[in-house]
């Protein structure tokens, strides 16, 4: 990766270098906020530099339309929460901070790769991508240093084996997002084979170590859906109907929302923990977080919900009452599929991933672009894939990356398409 000295991006690598640190890593002392300062200083030094610069005022139309698309699904959780909580109020004290809070971050995930987008540009990829390589780099060195190579050989060999620096929760689904990004550029001809080969191993060498399960099977799922969207719209393109790829995208949408629907109903049933337990799978007491739960939610249409921030202020009350073994303290139900449907209900849960899937594709298609919906459309299904068994939804770096690439795909054309939707 060829860098020229710049001493703003040399900044700009350092800061997101911070941002995702771990207290594994022991670089320095990293609380819970530390991600969220770094965050909201990277949005202030770099709006400076902007206005310095005098590009605010020359932002890209298409950047302002996609920000604004992402943006109101959270926007409309937020007021539909608001609603729920005014006809059904949720008993915990400061649930309407938490509900603030948490819409207040996603906005800032968004706000921040959008700012950092304006500045650098399609380079704001390729340092951020950097900054993720030298953070793992550290993980690997600390390991090193803790204990030799058993560190390594027991994140292979040891499923159970937990709290090593080399599992980084929210690195390892970065770098599937890296992977994911990368294939869409060399298979659109953007780049070399050489350019992705390099970063794709680097991506692999991160999920490996990491041991991150539902992280490595949803980049394997991806990869054939991958290919499928790919051969699919690279056929209609050919003959002048490149608009049939919308109509792959809505069944896939739709069989995957389905798919969400029964999961959760074998979660409310307990057929999954019959499953679980007749395979021998090793759960790491996600069952018992799922199972401590169940009483707030019904499956049915009926259910509407009980807010955005609800299951959060749920587990900082009943943790306690849990009794799993080297629980000490609130946490996620790692598990962000059950998480929305308890929070949004049936409807909502099937409104929120529709529009986050499919609608917002269809948008940027027509609006911005046919490629770009292709890697809008693989990585946020990928994002929800991990939402199965995990809390990424909640997980600032990988949001703000997420959406830079997003962001990237924008071209250097700034006028808006006017196809209607």
């Amino acid at each position: 990766m060829k860098v020229k000295f710049n001493p703003i991006a040399i900044l700009y690598i350092l800061l997101v270098y911070l941002e995702l640190a771990t207290d594994r890593q022991q670089l320095f002392l990293v609380t819970y906020m530390t991600k969220y300062y770094i965050g909201i200083l990277i949005v202030f030094l770099f709006m400076f530099l902007l206005v310095v610069r005098g590009k605010v005022i020359s932002v890209n139309k298409k950047i302002v339309y996609l920000a604004k698309i992402i943006a109101m699904p959270t926007v409309a959780v937020f007021l539909y929460s608001v609603f729920l909580n005014a006809i059904n109020p949720v008993p915990f004290n400061g649930y309407f901070s938490r509900l603030s809070s948490t819409t207040i971050f996603d906005l800032l995930a968004i706000f921040q790769a959008l700012i950092v987008f304006q500045y650098f540009g399609q380079k704001a990829v390729d340092y951020t991508f950097i900054s993720v390589t030298f953070s793992y780099l550290t993980s690997i060195i600390v390991a090193f240093k803790e204990g030799g190579f058993s560190q390594f050989i027991q994140m292979i060999t040891d499923s159970g084996f937990n709290g090593s620096v080399l599992e980084m929760h929210e690195l390892a689904p970065i770098a599937a997002l890296f992977i994911l990004y990368y294939l869409y550029r060399y298979f659109f001809k953007e780049v070399s084979f050489l350019f992705v080969f390099y970063r794709i191993l680097i991506g692999i060498i991160i999920i490996f170590l990491s041991m991150k399960r539902i992280v490595l099977l949803s980049i394997l799922m991806m990869i054939p859906i991958f290919l499928l969207i790919y051969w699919y719209y690279q056929r209609k393109r050919r003959v002048g109907n490149e608009r049939k790829i919308l109509s792959l995208l809505n069944i896939i949408s739709i069989t995957f929302i389905l798919g969400i629907l029964f999961y959760v109903y074998i979660i409310k049933s307990s057929m999954i923990y019959t499953f679980i337990q007749k395979n021998n799978i090793n759960s790491m007491a996600r069952t018992d977080l799922w199972k401590g739960i169940e009483g707030t939610y019904e499956f049915g249409i009926a259910f509407v919900g009980r807010g955005i921030g609800f299951v959060s202020k749920w587990m900082d009350n009943y943790w306690m009452t849990l009794n799993i073994n080297g629980l000490t303290g609130s946490m996620g139900i790692h598990n962000d599929i059950l998480k929305y449907y308890i929070e949004l209900g049936f409807l909502g849960l099937c409104a929120y991933f529709y529009t986050l899937l499919y609608w917002n594709a269809k948008r940027i298609f027509l609006r911005i672009g046919h490629k770009e919906t292709f890697i809008y459309f693989v990585l946020t299904l990928f994002q929800m894939l991990i939402w199965f068994t995990d809390n990424i939804s909640i997980y600032h770096n990988f949001l703000w990356i997420m959406y830079l690439l997003f962001f990237s795909l924008i071209g250097s054309k700034k006028k808006l398409n006017n196809t209607d939707l």
